[in-house]
């Protein structure tokens, strides 16, 4: 299947140009969500898939293992991920991938980014606060 690539109008609201990447974890019909903390500057409060921004000279698949790391304490391969979409807006790049396969337990290793991580159904996810709404057709994914 293709990537699937959604724009959106919803601009960052911090200045410059951001590229970031997303990990769509699933397991028994559940996909791993993170509730972004109350002081964040983007979107405080609200639900995201995990992942961050790429650091300068680094590649999307070394950022996804970077962050997957950092945020969830557990590590994946590049071998065990596909990019399953891309999320564009005015002033940001969002690629996220699918990841099939990691080591460890999924936890919050990042407190001071996100106040709670949680395992949620498909028919969960169309009532949460989103970090960015236009990016759930692309969170679906996760299920496929």
């Amino acid at each position: 299947m293709a990537p699937l690539l959604i724009t959106s109008d919803a601009a960052a609201p911090v200045p410059g140009f951001h590229r970031s990447v997303s990990a769509l974890m699933a397991q028994r019909e559940r996909v791993l969500m993170v509730r972004r903390g109350p002081t964040r500057a983007w979107a405080p409060e609200r639900w995201d898939v995990p992942g961050g921004h790429i650091e300068q000279g680094e590649g999307e698949h070394a950022a996804l293992v970077r962050e997957v790391s950092e945020e969830l304490g557990v590590s994946v391969r590049a071998e065990s991920f596909s990019l399953a979409g891309r999320l564009l807006g005015p002033n940001y790049d969002c690629a996220f991938y699918r990841v099939r396969e990691w080591s460890g337990a999924p936890r919050n290793a990042a407190p001071e980014e996100h106040s709670e991580l949680a395992w949620l159904a498909e028919r969960e996810l169309a009532n949460l606060a989103l970090a960015d709404p236009d990016a759930l057709p692309i969170i679906r994914l996760a299920f496929a």
